[in-house]
């Protein structure tokens, strides 16, 4: 029985770039929600008032519904940096399953939320997260042909 080790090696290399890929966007998604969490805690100790992960009803006026507009944009931006930077050789799997698992806590968050905020807000507040995305992916892609054309 001969066995060949060059299909079970390239097996092995390809399992090993899905799953850097699918836990490089796991990890950069759970990092942007940390951060968009975190900024929420602040704001609810710093006021004294009762904490909620998503929606509006704990934020004590515009300014900080603004903020926390800007602070979702910056951690999916952050998050989908460090996921397409920690995949880099398979960055386009990261950014399909970093947008699927956006898509789905957007639809969660929605769902959760439906009856308790404004319907403006659950017009709007997806598009931060969305707009973060896709900024993250062409910043992404920008560094890249950048970084390429000066290297030759």
């Amino acid at each position: 029985m001969i066995i060949n080790y060059s299909i079970l090696s390239d097996t092995l290399i390809f399992k090993y770039f899905v799953l850097k890929s699918f836990f490089s966007a796991v990890f950069g998604f759970g990092f942007g929600l940390f951060v968009e969490g975190f900024s929420r805690i602040i704001i609810s100790f710093f006021h004294k008032q009762e904490f909620y992960f998503f929606g509006i009803e704990s934020l004590p006026g515009f300014s900080w519904i603004l903020i926390i507009y800007i602070v979702s944009f910056m951690a999916t931006w952050l998050g989908v940096m460090l996921a397409l930077s920690m995949a880099d050789p398979n960055s386009k799997n990261a950014f399909y399953v970093i947008t699927s698992l956006i898509v789905f806590w957007i639809i969660f968050e929605t769902l959760a939320s439906i009856k308790v905020v404004p319907l403006w807000y659950l017009m709007t507040f997806p598009i931060t997260s969305l707009l973060g995305l896709f900024t993250a992916k062409f910043t992404y892609n920008l560094n890249r042909t950048h970084n390429a054309s000066s290297d030759s």
